[in-house]
């Protein structure tokens, strides 16, 4: 407000200071006579941020952040330096901003392509440092939601809300050579071998109590059991009484785990399971073999800094072991690649950006090539970031608002997937139709050599040991 006094009258103008311009109109005007005057198209107290009268370019930053923000470098011969192509729903988004808020945008990228890390000096690295030094009007993001980053910084109304998971690397489909032992359980087998022993033992005590009665006890040898349990013949004689009750028994279990044993295995040869180990936080864990990647300063990389308890407690203090490994935001798409394609790394990050490993462009020989676990867990709120009680935050609100509210953000989410329907929930057992390799059955066949090398060792002893027997003999007589 400027006051003039005068001798003979007084009046005042005032004027409003236009954002991001160097401009002061005049919106209204007082003076004694007229009193209080309002010019046309003007308010006394406008919301003069809502939309820019003048306009203005403001600065804004984002790193490549697929399915949000996509950056692509271009070539350009006839102008030097490096030119970027940005696409994703969130730059649909800020074309939208801009045109209801009336501004024209640059886009920056961090130099180190850092999210924002707190460090224990106090200095914020990444796109949050650049917020802090005031190099930058607004950030694209999305940003995690987070106490630490929200003490420096404001957040935009609420994009999405997404959760953890885990992505790793899916099985392959081939015929375990070991599979001749995967139709029973281990405690089956052992089951099996348990009563098969039982029933030997208490047969040869049986037919060793013989010689101390008058009438014999047993007449079934206990090497009888043995061959009903290898599918050998068996000679019964007619006139035994509760052994023949005891060895149809054996019979019977013998029948039904052969068929329950033969017809898995067939199942076994056809149906081919394909193995996704990881489902849960703590299968990782538990597996020596396999190590954690994290994406390096973000909200999960310092929420896996400053956890005191629970099970990410474990994975932290297991990374100091070297199970963790971090990657930076540049190397995202290359790293996860790499890594979780090698199957001894798998990642934990927010679905919706690992989402983009799910689609055809990671397909291996036109099978889906990873797969996402089905627990769930760390869910964060993503918006984007403004300085610290800045006046473009409530405009930027009004616009992601109407978005977000319209289902539009979402929509361009899920367009951004169209070819991704197809592993997201991938088969995890097929059925093929396809010759069996010697690879596949090379177990079958030792053990098949083996059993025919071990017999003819004991046919030679047997015949060795009854020459020796009619040598004895001719030589005692």
């Amino acid at each position: 407000m400027v006051v003039h006094l005068a001798k003979d009258s007084r009046r005042c103008g005032v004027y409003m200071y236009l954002p991001y311009s160097h401009r002061l109109i005049l919106s209204a005007s007082w003076t004694e006579i007229t009193g209080l005057t309002v010019f046309k198209d003007e308010q006394l107290f406008p919301n003069k941020f809502r939309r820019l009268k003048d306009g203005a370019e403001l600065i804004v930053a984002g790193n490549n952040l697929p399915p949000h923000l996509s950056i692509q470098e271009v070539t350009n011969e006839s102008n030097e330096g490096k030119q970027f192509v940005y696409s994703g729903p969130i730059i649909k988004l800020l074309k939208i901003l801009a045109s209801n808020v009336n501004f024209t945008y640059k886009i920056r990228q961090s130099p180190d392509g850092a999210w924002g890390f707190l460090f224990p000096n106090g200095t914020w690295n990444g796109i949050m440092g650049m917020v802090l030094r005031k190099e930058i009007d607004f950030t694209l993001g999305p940003f995690g939601v987070t106490y630490i980053r929200w003490k420096v910084i404001d957040y935009t109304d609420s994009l999405i809300i997404d959760y953890g998971k885990i992505l790793g690397r899916r099985g392959n489909t081939e015929v375990d050579p070991w599979g001749i032992l995967l139709p029973l359980a281990p405690m089956i087998w052992v089951a099996a071998f348990g009563t098969l022993f039982f029933i030997v033992i208490l047969s040869f005590i049986v037919t060793h109590i013989d010689r101390y009665v008058t009438a014999p006890l047993s007449k079934v040898p206990p090497s009888t059991y043995i061959r009903a349990f290898l599918q050998q013949n068996i000679v019964v004689p007619p006139d035994c009484g509760w052994e023949k009750v005891m060895l149809g028994s054996w019979l019977l279990c013998i029948l039904v785990l052969l068929e329950c044993y033969s017809t898995t295995l067939i199942t076994l040869l056809a149906v081919r399971h394909i193995e996704e180990p990881y489902q849960y936080v703590k299968d990782v864990l538990d597996d020596p073999t396999v190590k954690v990647l994290w994406v390096a300063n973000t909200a999960y990389a310092q929420y896996l800094a400053n956890v005191e308890s629970g099970m990410f407690y474990e994975v932290a203090e297991a990374g100091k072991r070297g199970k963790v490994k971090f990657i930076r935001s540049p190397e995202y798409d290359t790293g996860v690649d790499e890594f979780v394609s090698r199957g001894d790394y798998v990642l934990i990050n927010p679905y919706l950006m690992m989402k983009i490993f799910l689609t055809e462009d990671y397909m291996d020989n036109g099978n889906c090539k990873f797969y996402v676990s089905k627990e769930k867990f760390l869910p964060l709120t993503f918006a984007l970031i403004v300085p610290k009680n800045s006046p473009i935050q409530g405009p930027i609100n009004e616009g992601i608002r109407a978005v977000v509210e319209g289902g539009l953000y979402n929509y361009w989410l899920d367009n951004a997937f169209v070819n991704a329907k197809s592993c997201k929930n991938p088969p995890t057992k097929i059925t093929v139709m396809s010759p069996l390799s010697l690879t596949n059955l090379w177990v079958t066949f030792v053990l098949l050599v083996v059993g025919y090398l071990a017999s003819i060792v004991v046919l030679c002893l047997e015949m060795s040991s009854t020459k020796i027997q009619w040598l004895l003999r001719s030589f005692t007589n």
